[in-house]
């Protein structure tokens, strides 16, 4: 036998005046929700998530913090719609994907980037003793020595190249997924029971080349009508895999591009052009000196040394700053293992979820978590490789499923959106 279920769910404590601890979750779970008919099951109210149509319009926005706002937004609306059909006892894909999408936008909107990586440099001695040699040179030649503002000014670029494959990324699987979602919650609200012939119609409208997908979102149609609390858990949790899995192996060439961009050439070109307009701004013949070190590669030579010491610390920098996750209560650092949530500490994983009966959820958890019931080694060394991704995805999907704070919005308020006949699926 499996762990027994967990004890009935406890109300929420209440202040002294009477008033709930934390009323506005609770809020936020009702009034999306319309009451239904006795003989329908639940519906979630118009406006409350946003269509297709409406996410399509949103991927289309060309301001990408603005974009990002709203995509972490919807995630959020489409997790309390997924949550009035599956059961609010379990996290969804998307209530995952909220945090997530909101954390990308740290990254999209360069919050004090340059700034930290120039204090990086200044405590980085690989950079500060090539660039004695530089500015010896510099002096010599009768132009200005370079600053290290200068040098954390021209991390700028590179910061930027990060940023644009993120939100290229954010916006990617937003627009895949989010889909699925908005077609999920239209799909089967007000079902009272599973229909093999309408979940059959509902699974061949998926593209025929994300069958991980499909077989996700088949998962959460059984999991909507499953009865035992045990079963539906992992339901949910094989289907949050699934969709991660496939999210995961489309972010691969966003991720490749963000943490493999060519920082050399960049931090070169942006360090040998400054120099150049530099001895350029000189009068003749005072000049002449500097225009021959830039022809001869005198000047290249010593800013080589100077770029590789940049590139390695921008690497560190940019890797460290893509493997982070604030989630409501904790940030978690990608690169160190799944930590248990509080109270879990021996236990590591919601009653539901301490052992897994399932056998295709076994069989997928021995294929991308290293040690499926332990936290151990969960932590990713190389955040660019998909098995040690998924290695920390599954962990932290089975640790925090049961986490009622995941369903927190993001801004403290839920979205509205237009309420219009749902369109003809395109293809």
């Amino acid at each position: 036998m499996k762990t027994p279920l967990s004890e009935p769910r406890v109300p929420a404590p209440s202040t002294e005046s009477g008033a709930p601890t934390r009323p506005a979750r609770n809020e936020l779970r009702t009034q999306n929700q319309t009451l239904a008919d006795p003989l329908q099951g639940p519906r979630v109210a118009p406006g409350s998530y946003p269509s297709p149509e409406e996410i399509r319009a949103i991927c289309a926005m060309q301001d990408l913090v603005a974009r990002n706002h709203a995509v972490t937004q919807s995630y959020s609306d489409l997790s309390i719609a997924m949550g009035q059909l599956l059961g609010m006892e379990n996290a969804n894909w998307s209530t995952f994907a909220t945090w997530a999408s909101k954390q990308a936008g740290v990254s999209v909107r360069g919050e004090d980037l340059p700034k930290r990586f120039t204090d990086l440099l200044k405590r980085f001695d690989a950079i500060t003793r090539p660039l004695t040699k530089v500015d010896d040179l510099l002096r010599k030649l009768g132009v200005p020595v370079l600053p290290l503002g200068d040098l954390g000014s021209a991390g700028n670029d590179a910061l930027q190249n990060v940023s644009e494959a993120i939100s290229e990324g954010n916006k990617k699987v937003f627009e895949e997924v989010g889909q699925e979602l908005s077609r999920f919650v239209t799909t089967f609200q007000g079902a009272t029971q599973y229909d093999a012939a309408k979940v059959a119609q509902y699974l061949s409208e998926f593209p025929a080349d994300k069958p991980v997908l499909e077989e996700a979102f088949g998962h959460y149609t059984q999991a909507m009508f499953e009865a035992d609390a045990n079963t539906k858990a992992e339901l949910i949790l094989m289907a949050n895999t699934k969709v991660g899995l496939h999210e995961q192996r489309r972010l691969q060439p966003q991720i490749e591009q963000a943490l493999d961009a060519p920082v050399k050439a960049t931090f070169h070109g942006i360090l040998r052009q400054t120099i150049e307009a530099n001895i350029n701004a000189l009068l003749f013949p005072a000049n002449l000196a500097g225009k021959a070190a830039l022809k001869s590669g005198v000047v290249d030579a010593v800013l080589n040394p100077v770029v590789d010491s940049m590139a390695s610390a921008f690497r560190r920098f940019s890797t460290e700053h893509m493997m982070k996750l604030a989630v409501p209560g904790s940030a978690l650092s990608l690169g160190n293992d799944v930590p248990p949530p509080p109270g879990m500490e021996t236990t590591l994983f919601p009653p539901h979820l301490r052992t897994i009966e399932t056998p295709e959820l076994r069989t997928l958890l021995r294929a991308f978590d290293k040690r499926p019931d332990s936290l151990t080694g969960s932590g990713a060394e190389d955040w660019s490789r998909l098995d040690q991704r998924m290695n920390y995805i599954i962990d932290l999907f089975r640790t925090r499923q049961s986490d009622p704070a995941l369903f927190d919005p993001p801004f403290g308020r839920r979205g509205t959106y237009s309420v219009t006949p749902p369109a003809p699926r395109v293809a």
